[in-house]
């Protein structure tokens, strides 16, 4: 293999301490009163630049949004987008009309009612409530993406009482008609479901948690409007949301879901094939309750990390992903006090570069976000690595990797960076998911 020059300065071989990126979190209340909160969703709803929170309350029928206002500490300005949507379980946000600017979407489990909020914009923003179906019995969640692959977007929703998962068609008129297609009206007790592209098709696939059935099952999207079902795991006790990310980065979907009364937070790797085959990995067994799952780089070392609440014990937890084939994770409690914890999300919302946390403790109607204060490069666990392999530990002017490998560079803060990024300072050349060498660069 060719090694491009390093300028050296220095170069030895020592005992080195393998790193890692540090997280401390600060607990702030976004609301105290949002009563039986049970879903919260982040994103930049007023195209400010800043992340907004929606937000649903099932005790309270309420839908609303939390606007960004920024400042240190961050300041929020509650909306009320509605208060009479009978049992708000679940909320959602994108540009449903295709106007260009982001709209909510949201499910009500007493209305047994999928409904979308028109972002008509202003200062507050004003919003027009449309119904997109009124019979679609305890919906529980909502999400939305394009599944006919015609431009506009389209809804999918899980009913518990029906069995039901189900995927409606926007006709792309102005606001939009919809038309319901069943996927599938035997998943017993239907909770969870997301599109993504399981089998690499180039269709959008549908994965769900059913609550009854204890199922973790995925749909493929045929092309010719039908659907193939496909059953990961039926003892999955009490399966109750899942997500379909691509957990190890291998360039495919795998799928992630929790379990309440198995008290599971698992990931099911794609092997590929036809039909696709998935291997299980639990990644937590003991997270009691476990209600809500999400995923998103906690710790900015490239590799997606899981969070989970836990009803029971109130906790919200993250599982660090080591990045190693298999993946070992290790758990690390962000809030053991989230009364009655339900959902949970990730996003950066307070701008800073790191990614942070929103949950909600629908027992004592809280919604909180959690400031990641990533505190960098923490030098332990000696291991011993020859730093002559990759140059000198101390340069001037560019740093270059060997062609062709799996080397990345991390500055003091745990965050990956490129040769042309580096100013002078300290950083480390991680490789396959390890820190292997530190370097300092001095101009």
């Amino acid at each position: 293999m060719k090694y491009p020059i390093i300028f050296l300065v220095m170069a030895i071989t020592l005992p080195l301490r393998f790193a890692s990126s540090q997280v401390s979190w600060t607990k702030h209340t976004i609301s105290d009163d949002f009563g039986g909160a049970c879903s919260v969703h982040a994103q930049d709803i007023n195209d400010d630049g800043l992340i907004d929170v929606l937000g649903a309350g099932i005790d309270g029928n309420c839908v609303a949004l939390w606007t960004n206002n920024g400042g240190s500490p961050l300041s929020w300005t509650q909306q009320t987008l509605d208060t009479a949507f009978y049992g708000a379980c679940f909320v959602f946000a994108e540009d449903v009309d295709g106007d260009g600017d982001t709209d909510a979407l949201a499910s009500a489990w007493h209305g047994s009612e999928l409904a979308w909020y028109e972002n008509g914009g202003g200062s507050p923003i004003q919003w027009t409530k449309h119904s997109i179906c009124a019979g679609f019995y305890n919906a529980h969640e909502i999400t939305a993406a394009d599944m006919d692959g015609d431009s506009d977007i389209d809804v999918l929703g899980a009913a518990a009482l029906t069995d039901e998962i189900a995927w409606f068609e926007n006709d792309g008129l102005d606001p939009p008609g919809w038309t319901q297609h069943t996927i599938s009206n035997s998943f017993d007790g239907a909770r969870s479901v997301k599109a993504a592209d399981i089998d690499g098709d180039g269709l959008l696939d549908v994965v769900g948690a059913a609550l009854l059935a204890n199922a973790v099952t995925w749909w493929r999207n045929n092309g010719d409007s039908t659907w193939t079902e496909y059953t990961l795991d039926n003892a999955f006790g009490m399966s109750h949301m899942v997500y379909a990310p691509d957990i190890d980065a291998d360039g495919d979907s795998d799928i992630v879901a929790v379990a309440y009364t198995s008290n599971d937070v698992a990931w099911w790797r794609n092997d590929g094939g036809s039909p696709v085959q998935f291997t299980k990995q639990i990644i937590d067994p003991s997270l009691l309750g476990a209600l809500g799952v999400f995923t998103a780089d906690i710790n900015n070392d490239g590799h997606l990390d899981v969070l989970g609440t836990a009803d029971i014990t109130d906790d919200v937890a993250w599982y660090t992903n080591s990045g190693g084939s298999p993946i070992s994770w290790t758990k690390q409690m962000i809030d053991g006090n989230c009364n009655g914890a339900w959902p949970v999300y990730a996003a950066d919302l307070d701008n800073d570069g790191d990614i942070d946390v929103l949950a909600a403790a629908n027992a004592s109607d809280d919604i909180y976000w959690y400031e990641n204060g990533l505190i960098g490069i923490n030098e332990n666990n000696e291991a011993s690595a020859d730093l002559q392999q990759l140059g000198a530990t101390i340069i001037r002017g560019p740093l270059r990797l060997p062609q062709g490998t799996d080397f990345t560079i991390i500055d003091i803060s745990g965050r990956k960076v490129t040769p042309n990024e580096m100013g002078p300072g300290i950083y480390f050349i991680q490789n396959g998911g390890t820190i292997c060498q530190k370097i300092i660069k001095i101009q």
